[in-house]
């Protein structure tokens, strides 16, 4: 079973992705918070994430520079760890096109875009 941690800016989208992923019995789900993204290192530290799975917006705590950051900090101590960002493409096209060249640039391993059905997500999760 591998750990992941999902931080999302929205409760009920988080709620929603962390059951999915659950459901499919190849994950430990550890949820940060929302409001709480100063958790997010702590608990990938402690749960030994083996994915990272991350909404970016432009609130605060949540942008693609702090989750960017973020994620070089995990890189650092958990250097098998995966990263994929979740955006919004249809209400920010300009960070999801940010999100795709982050991508691109290896800085993470993956982005969805909220528009996925719950079953791609789930397998492309699972195949990280």
């Amino acid at each position: 079973m591998r750990e992941i941690v999902v931080s999302m800016q929205n409760t009920l989208l988080s709620e929603a992705v962390a059951r999915l992923l659950a459901e499919t019995g190849e994950f430990r789900v550890e949820q940060v918070l929302p409001g709480k993204t100063g958790d997010t290192f702590s608990l990938c530290r402690a749960a030994q994430a083996d994915i990272l799975l991350m909404e970016v917006s432009r609130w605060e705590g949540y942008t693609l520079e702090s989750r960017l950051r973020l994620i070089d900090d995990v890189r650092r101590k958990i250097p098998g760890c995966r990263f994929a960002l979740l955006c919004d493409e249809n209400s920010d096209e300009e960070l999801a096109r940010r999100v795709k060249i982050a991508r691109q640039g290896h800085k993470i391993d993956a982005f969805f875009y909220t528009s996925v059905t719950p079953g791609y997500l789930t397998a492309a999760v699972e195949a990280l």
